[in-house]
């Protein structure tokens, strides 16, 4: 599998790096509240860098939507964009729901089936209820977006970074009794929810894709560096000066991650943007949402078995790498075969079982060359 693909190579390799991020953020969510030493330092070291993950992915999302022309119809949308995220969202959902009334009955599973409109199943499915809203106003987006001018689009996430992240990363970092929190807490007359939050991430991918001239690679390493830096001591002082883990710098609608979010993005796009990905980044690639759905139950199982069998926790740094390298790598071998059934294929990994063949189960494995069935070569396709 080491043909190229028609992929873009920093789309794919951001794509892989923030679902292994993703995954390792829900994996020490513990260790930062249980534990001290060299556990805690790494795991905060690590986690904070990961921050980035899920602000990524929703620009990636926008980077790739509102870059293509079919986004605008709306036959694109309900036949293909959202049935890839709702239809594998409801089906890991029941599955969630079905193990959970195994587990402690029926009313606590109809209790999670009533409230499941408003609220996901597992903690980590909150990144689905944010990006489905989002889908479902594309068509809008991609219409206006396209009839943006470079000032336009710059006083568009001008507003997102002032009025959003910027006054509540400063309002969060107040005691609640002074002064100036009320008068940094907008009110809900007086907002703009239209690019509020996630929203927000997801324009500023389309804009980042779309600069012409990029900041230097110097530049963007400072603020890389500069704003992991900050996001690590930053927590750190916090649990040093309040005894408890404290996540207000590496909160996603906070100036610090917005930061280091775009310097990477960017960074990706200055170094690898004209490269074509390998076919095993790209099955990797494939792989990711399905991976995303699945992490949290295999935490649980996980954290069971070390538990059950082996009465081990994650107390040495050894033991906690190595649950995340288990988490992630049985993750990944469960959708990969996943992936190579064909009516399991769609309802739990969200992909066609036609691209899966192309790019990320058993028999892409198998495959001889990197063309799709007629001929052409596969391309990024959110």
């Amino acid at each position: 599998m080491s043909a190229k693909t028609g992929r873009r190579l920093d789309h794919d390799l951001l794509r892989v790096l923030c679902m292994a991020g993703v995954v390792y953020l829900h994996t020490a969510a513990g260790a930062l509240r249980a534990y001290t030493g060299v556990v805690w330092h790494f795991a905060n070291l690590a986690s904070s860098l990961a921050t980035a993950a899920v602000p990524l992915f929703f620009m990636l999302s926008g980077a790739l939507l509102l870059g293509q022309e079919s986004t605008g119809e709306l036959s694109t949308l309900f036949r293909r964009r959202l049935p890839k995220v709702a239809v594998p969202l409801v089906v890991w959902s029941l599955v969630v729901i079905a193990l959970e009334g195994f587990q402690k009955g029926a009313e606590a599973a109809g209790s999670l089936l009533l409230n499941f409109l408003s609220n996901p199943v597992l903690v980590p499915y909150w990144f689905l209820y944010a990006l489905i809203p989002i889908y479902l106003v594309t068509p809008f987006l991609k219409r206006m977006t396209d009839r943006l001018q470079e000032d336009h689009w710059n006083y568009l996430v001008l507003l997102w970074l002032v009025l959003t992240i910027g006054l509540r990363t400063i309002r969060d970092f107040l005691p609640a009794d002074h002064p100036l929190y009320t008068a940094l807490t907008v009110h809900w007359t007086f907002n703009i929810n239209f690019v509020d939050g996630y929203l927000g991430y997801f324009l500023l991918g389309a804009r980042l894709v779309r600069l012409k001239r990029l900041p230097s690679r110097r530049v963007l390493w400072a603020a890389a560096l500069g704003s992991y830096g900050i996001i690590a001591v930053g927590t750190w002082l916090l649990r040093r000066y309040t005894g408890t883990y404290d996540e207000r710098f590496k909160s996603y609608v906070h100036i610090f991650t917005v930061v280091l979010s775009i310097a990477i993005f960017l960074l990706a796009r200055s170094y690898l943007e004209h490269d074509r990905s390998p076919r095993w980044l790209a099955g990797l690639s494939g792989l990711s949402f399905g991976v995303y759905l699945v992490h949290p139950m295999a935490i649980s199982f996980w954290m069971w078995v070390w538990g059950n069998f082996f009465h081990w926790t994650a107390d040495s740094l050894g033991r906690h790498l190595l649950l995340y390298v288990e988490i992630l790598l049985s993750c990944l071998a469960g959708i990969f075969l996943v992936a190579s059934i064909k009516p399991l294929c769609f309802p739990l990994t969200g992909q066609r079982f036609s691209a899966a063949c192309r790019e990320s189960n058993l028999f892409a494995l198998l495959r001889r060359d990197g063309a799709g069935p007629d001929g052409d070569t596969p391309r990024n396709k959110p």
